[in-house]
């Protein structure tokens, strides 16, 4: 056999093109929003240990507010890999579901679609 057949049958050819580099963008900004949530308590609690003030308590809170905004904000703007418009964002309404609001595209496509090549 012709050594050009075996590099084409080698690698198989789809119409799909690679969402991975915009689909892992996503799960990284999802990520730092989860991350985010979840220090909040810490802070708090640390915060209530080494200055019990009120006023302290409301500094790191709004401080910790500030940066919900900017990762929020950040999360919200990624834009789908597929269709190009905000994945969790459809108008005004923000929604952190695991499929793009308009093209149903899933945030792990690209990781389903490794493995069924490798079968």
């Amino acid at each position: 056999m012709p050594d050009h057949l075996t590099e084409l049958d080698e690698k198989p050819i789809t119409d799909e093109p690679d969402y991975g580099p915009g689909l892992r963008i996503i799960r990284k900004r999802r990520w730092y929003l989860w991350a985010e949530i979840l220090f909040y308590l810490p802070v708090m609690m640390i915060t209530m240990k080494l200055f019990p003030s009120y006023r302290a308590i409301g500094i790191a809170f709004g401080i910790w507010f500030a940066m919900l905004w900017v990762v929020v904000g950040i999360s919200a703007l990624a834009r789908c890999p597929r269709c190009g418009n905000y994945f969790h964002m459809n108008g005004m309404t923000l929604l952190y579901f695991r499929k793009c609001l308009h093209c149903q595209l899933h945030l792990t496509s690209d990781k389903r679609r490794k493995n069924v090549v490798a079968e």
